[in-house]
């Protein structure tokens, strides 16, 4: 079961928190977000990331 963002301890990341983390660019982290490569939480408009599956993601990369 997944968890509301709301209810979550990780660490909650913007796009462009997340693109400094992986080091790449804006850009990338959103085509990275439109193919479904990133880990990634919609909550309407924006995408947020957790920083916890955000390292998970970066080590299987």
């Amino acid at each position: 079961m997944v968890e509301p963002l709301a209810v979550c301890n990780d660490e909650i990341l913007t796009i462009a928190e997340a693109a400094m983390v992986c080091k790449v660019s804006v850009w990338a982290m959103y085509k990275r977000v439109k193919n479904n490569t990133a880990p990634a939480h919609h909550m309407g408009k924006r995408i947020y990331f957790l920083k916890n599956e955000l390292f998970g993601y970066m080590k299987d990369i």
